[in-house]
């Protein structure tokens, strides 16, 4: 082969290698050109796909979306709230609570202050504003926390149309309707709508309402706002209930809120930052000029009814035309008004400052069924059993101090703790208000008369955690930085209202069920949706804790500190408290030392729970504290309205899990109490009485226990023992006893199987005595060698005893008498020559003295 011949085949080689390479890589290529294709049409068809199911899934949204009726934007249904039956309409409340104004009556400060606060954006948006929605979901996914994003359009809208459900079909709908209402009215009638729709807390409906309730203007004065006025009533449309200015406890937080709206004012550029520092300089009272809002029937129940609904629905009962199913009884509402402002019952002083609450709700459920929201009370007020934070005093040891402990440790009622000199952790000292120690008692004792020393023990034995966290599970509040404070044991903490005691008390009568207490248990709207609103119950202790819990309360009312508050005909179980001035106020305002802030009484029976609170508003001068009768008037009010509003006089019932000793009872498996002891009897007498032929037994018996006790009688004679009779009388009598025998009389008391020591008493009964007979055969002599008359008789009284005989002789006229012997003969010496004397005998024992057997002598010389 030549080397031309040699470099052709190589070059053929070459080219049959680069041709099998390049077939190799195309056969590469094709695969990858195919990947992408397929891939491309996956994600278009996909992306169509869900376009077509977006598109699909929002007009399914906005096919159940309200219909756009116009009469919603601006005329208000009125809410109807009905009482218990579900017949009886005790309110009807809606369009009466507004004034309308148009978009020309309302100056530009206070237009400027809302759009900074709520849209600043609203009139470049077409209902929806984008960029703020999209910030606010980005925010509600990366922290969790609820962002608005809401424009005034989608308010009107939310308000006007919408529940208040946050879901995102109610979103999606907010949205469609918003972009609706943008497309047939105006920005400013827009703005119109949203100052007349909003809510400005309770029954302050629209801006005007508003204006004229906190500012004293009227539609026509709106133009008189200042800038500190207008910036409050913008922020307060966010959360009415907490930023209403007629309530003094809202004021801190409206003022803080009207600050933040200056703040958004000086950021958008509506004021200077001069402009802001004076006006958040400016304390909100100074702005303000409240005005008295009318009041409806049963308006302290009302008014809660109202906030309850707007805090768990978010509703505007206002206008949305609600049916609202309340819980109120009327005859029980309507006792508890007249308690509280007539002195038909009570006799009030005429000290304004006194208030006194109350809160009446079902044992069992929580409903509430009357509220006492203070004296003469009226809308707008400041409701004190809803809203006040006191101390509970002596009300709270249940709840922190020996529920916590029955649950923890099982205690029995009879648990003995000694009630001694103490102190606190820290070394200040606790001392009970009588300034006593009463020793070993069992806690039944200690809580029946309020004692301190022992609350602090048991207390510091359950620990300050569990404790807190049994409160805490009763609806009492106690937070984190409040518990490290040990005077809680005895009520020294800012937390106690009516109704959170009120809910807490229920649920030792409820088995160890809490409810929190309502007012609202279902509201339907006027599409015929339904929502209930009731409570739910949780178990939150075993019912023997409550049980033991409410057995010692009844002895609190039986026997303790709370007899005042007693009904004879109902079961109830109940607490006092009390609380005192520090010493800074008694000195400030010459107070005495012993002078009373609050006085509460908080009871129960199987039906109702009633707590009851009487304290004064405020201190300012020597007169205003409780002491004398007023510190008993919580005690006398539960009575007044308990006695009246009770229809059932059932009693608690003692569950399985609790067993009984003596008038004691414990936990089954836990804690026995010591083995009880029961007072004898004392004074026992007896004393046979001959004309009914029978001893006459009496005695006398006082005991701390208001459990009944019987008798036992025995007596023993000859050594045996009968039982006589078995009595709740404190005498008995034994008939018929034998004569000259020895009686040994025993009384023996028994409570609740509990037998005392005995008591006993003997008596010998004695043979009848019977009236002696006169004597026989009197004889009379003179004899001469002795000169003496020589007397002589027989006794007619063989069985007789103790018989005595008196020798009675008479001489010239003149009667004597010798003494008396036991012999049937006597002598009488040296008689008188020539004398006759006339003798006599006469018989006698303690039965009396027979007739005289007479004879006579004449005496020779």
């Amino acid at each position: 082969m030549t080397e031309n011949d040699w470099s052709r085949t190589e070059r053929r080689k070459n080219i049959q290698e680069q041709q099998q390479s390049s077939s190799k890589q195309d056969e590469n290529k094709r695969p990858r050109r195919g990947f992408w294709k397929k891939f491309l049409y996956i994600c278009l068809t996909l992306g169509i796909v869900l376009f077509l199911f977006g598109v699909g899934a929002f007009y399914w949204i906005i096919k159940d979306a309200p219909k756009f009726d116009e009469t919603l934007l601006k005329d208000p249904l009125s809410s109807k709230f009905f009482a218990s039956d579900g017949k009886t309409v005790i309110a009807e409340i809606g369009k009466e609570k507004r004034n309308e104004i148009n978009i020309k009556q309302i100056p530009d400060v206070l237009k400027n202050a809302v759009l900074a606060t709520e849209d600043a954006r609203f009139y470049q948006h077409h209902g929806i504003d984008v960029k703020r929605t999209l910030v606010a979901v980005w925010t509600n996914i990366t922290t969790g926390s609820s962002q608005g994003g809401s424009t005034i359009t989608q308010q009107v809208v939310k308000n006007s149309f919408l529940s208040i459900e946050k879901t995102p079909t109610r979103k999606v709908q907010e949205w469609y309707l918003a972009i609706q209402l943008e497309k047939k009215f105006s920005k400013d009638q827009i703005l119109e709508m949203y100052f007349n729709k909003n809510l400005y807390g309770n029954d302050v409906y629209g801006v005007a309402k508003a204006a004229e309730r906190f500012f004293g203007l009227g539609p026509d004065e709106l133009n008189k706002l200042t800038l500190e006025q207008a910036a409050l009533l913008a922020g307060i449309p966010q959360s009415p209930n907490n930023y209403t200015p007629t309530v003094e406890s809202n004021l801190d937080a409206a003022e803080k809120r009207r600050n933040m709206v200056l703040y958004y004012m000086n950021r958008h550029g509506y004021i200077s930052k001069s402009e802001m520092e004076k006006a958040q300089s400016t304390p909100i009272e100074d702005t303000l000029n409240i005005q008295q809002a009318a009041s409806n029937k049963y308006q302290a129940f009302v008014d809660t009814a109202i906030s309850e609904v707007q805090e768990k629905t978010g509703g505007n009962i206002f206008e949305d035309g609600l049916e609202i199913y309340t819980t109120i009884d009327p005859k029980i509402q309507q006792v508890t008004e007249d308690v509280l402002s007539t002195n038909d019952y009570i006799n009030f002083p005429g000290n304004d400052k006194l208030q006194t609450a109350v809160i009446i709700a079902e044992t069992q459920t929580g409903a509430i069924k009357a509220i006492g929201g203070g004296r003469n009370y009226q809308t707008g007020k400041f409701n004190y059993a809803t809203r006040i934070k006191r101390h509970p005093g002596s009300t709270i040891k249940p709840i922190l101090d020996y529920g916590p402990a029955i649950e923890k440790f099982k205690w029995s009622t009879g648990h003995i703790i000694k009630d001694e000199k103490y102190q606190y952790s820290n070394g200040t000292p606790i001392r009970n208000a009588s300034h006593t120690y009463a020793g070993d008692k069992t806690i039944r004792d200690h809580l029946a008369w309020s004692r301190n020393i022992p609350a602090l023990k048991t207390y510091q034995e359950v620990g300050a955690d569990y404790a807190t966290n049994f409160a805490n599970s009763l609806g009492f509040p106690i937070t984190e930085s409040q518990k490290a404070n040990e005077s809680n044991a005895i009520g020294a903490i800012d937390a106690a209202s009516p109704l959170n005691m009120a809910g807490a008390y229920a649920a030792f009568g409820n088995g160890g069920y809490y409810a929190e207490p309502f007012t609202v248990s279902k509201i339907i709207y006027p599409d015929g949706t339904e929502k209930n609103l009731a409570s739910s119950k949780k178990k939150v202790m075993e019912d023997s804790t409550a049980f033991l819990i409410t057995d010692m309360l009844r002895t609190v009312v039986d026997s303790g500190t709370g007899t005042m508050a007693n009904v004879s005909s109902l079961d109830i179980a109940g607490k006092t408290g009390t609380t005192s001035f520090d010493q800074s106020a008694i000195e400030k305002y010459g107070l005495p030392n012993n002078a009373t802030r609050d006085a509460w009484f908080v009871g129960y029976t199987p039906q109702y729970t009633g707590a009851v609170w009487t304290g004064y508003t405020e201190t300012t001068s020597s007169d205003d504290y409780l002491g004398g009768k007023t510190e008993h008037f919580s005690k006398l009010v539960f009575k007044e309205i308990m006695s009246r509003a009770a229809t059932s006089t059932e009693g608690f019932i003692q569950p399985s899990s609790v067993g009984k000793l003596g008038k004691e009872y414990y936990v089954q498996g836990g804690e026995k109490p010591p083995t009880p002891k029961i007072d004898k009897p004392t004074n026992a007498q007896a004393k046979y009485d001959e004309a009914s032929d029978s001893i006459q037994l009496s005695w006398n018996y006082a005991s701390e226990t208001s459990s009944e006790t019987t008798f036992d009688v025995s007596y023993t004679v000859d050594g045996n023992t009968t039982k006589l009779t078995s009595t709740k009388e404190s005498q008995a009598v034994l008939q018929s006893p034998e004569k000259g025998k020895s009686y040994t009389l025993t009384i023996v008391a028994i409570s609740e199987e509990i037998k005392s020591d005995p008591a006993s008493v003997s008596i010998t009964v004695e043979e009848k005595t019977e009236m002696p007979n006169s004597p026989s055969n009197l004889q009379a002599y003179f004899d001469k060698n002795s000169n003496n008359i020589v007397i002589s008789w027989d006794n007619n009284n063989a069985i007789t005893q103790n018989v005595k005989f008196t020798v009675w002789f008479t001489v010239n006229g003149r009667t004597y008498r010798l003494r008396p012997i036991s012999e049937t003969h006597a002598t009488l010496s040296k008689p008188k020559p020539g004398q006759t004397y006339v003798i006599s005998v006469t018989a006698s024992n303690d039965a009396g003295t027979s007739a005289p057997a007479a004879t006579s002598v004449t005496v020779e010389y």
